[in-house]
């Protein structure tokens, strides 16, 4: 126990490390921008520094940090997300039933029912929303707000908490830094795609792969993403996952690639859908909770879709 929490203390100085070395490389490539480019990337830089210091806040927190963590995104998530609907659309008892979910999601998962809630959650959404807005009669604009908030409880709550149930995973060997290695190996390589994929592309992107959706990414900057965190995820395996234990070099070596290629293409996926949504609602960003970065929606867009994708196959893995 003592030698994991040395090696969770070790890599989460390792990342605060890397982030220096992000900023100071940010800071020179700004000299001679804009104003207003300026403002904007030390305005993302604060928020990075803050989000990373909750990460390690809430690692070492443990299980409760972490439901804490997610949940609190998750509330601040849907109430932007509700925003984008339409507050006069969804009405005060739907909004007040979404917002109850995410607590009693957590606590029931924290308190070791994640299979349950793992299992349960899409049907009690599905029947709480719907029949809650046709019970009430709320029936001006009926599939658009009780789909799309169904849509938002699935991304936000269903999702993203399938980052917490990393936790809760059955397997035998426990990763060299404790449970939270796979919670950490999904961060770090979800925000890393994220942070890569633009840079590259901004950097080198000529060929549009979204037009329509998200102008701004680009074949380049997807597989510029796609390489660095294939290379990053075998890297931290060792660390972060319990794949070098239980296999051998070439199994875990492959397995770490193919990971680390499902959470960059489904972390893309993640991030034009939101992309979708935000355009159908006429938007740039969910809101300007996270200066430089957007609103909540916006960090945590691509979580939507890796967390579960990768929770599966961490499962079908082990």
């Amino acid at each position: 126990m003592a030698a994991s929490r040395e090696t969770l203390l070790w890599t989460l100085s390792a990342v605060f490390v890397a982030l220096l070395g992000g900023t100071l490389v940010r800071i020179v490539a700004l000299k001679g921008g804009s104003e207003s480019i300026v403002e904007s990337r030390l305005g993302s830089l604060r928020t990075w520094w803050i989000l990373a210091g909750l990460l390690a806040i809430a690692v070492l927190s443990g299980r409760m940090g972490i439901a804490m963590l997610l949940g609190t995104a998750g509330v601040l998530a849907l109430r932007e997300f509700a925003g984008l609907v339409g507050w006069s659309n969804v009405g005060r008892p739907t909004a007040v039933l979404i917002f109850a979910f995410v607590p009693l999601y957590y606590i029931v998962a924290v308190a070791g029912q994640h299979e349950i809630v793992r299992l349960l959650a899409p049907v009690v959404f599905l029947v709480s929303v719907g029949g809650l807005r046709s019970w009430l009669g709320l029936i001006e604009g009926y599939i658009r707000t009780t789909a799309a908030m169904f849509w938002g409880l699935m991304l936000f709550v269903y999702g993203l908490s399938h980052a917490y149930l990393l936790l809760e995973l059955p397997v035998t060997t426990e990763p060299a830094v404790g449970p939270c290695g796979w919670f950490l190996f999904l961060i770090l390589l979800t925000e890393t795609n994220d942070i890569m994929q633009a840079v590259i592309g901004r950097r080198l992107g000529k060929r549009r792969i979204t037009p329509r959706v998200s102008p701004n990414k680009s074949l380049e900057g997807l597989l510029g993403g796609l390489s660095v965190t294939i290379a990053l995820a075998i890297l931290t395996a060792s660390t972060l996952t319990n794949w070098t234990h239980d296999h051998s070099p070439s199994q875990w070596i492959l397995i770490s690639a193919i990971a680390g290629a499902l959470i960059s293409l489904f972390g893309f996926l993640g991030d034009i859908n939101m992309s979708g949504i935000k355009r159908d609602a006429g938007v740039k960003d969910g809101s300007t909770l996270l200066p430089g970065q957007g609103g909540m929606i916006d960090r945590i867009d691509s979580l939507t879709f890796t967390a579960p994708v990768f929770y599966y196959f961490v499962r079908l893995m082990a």
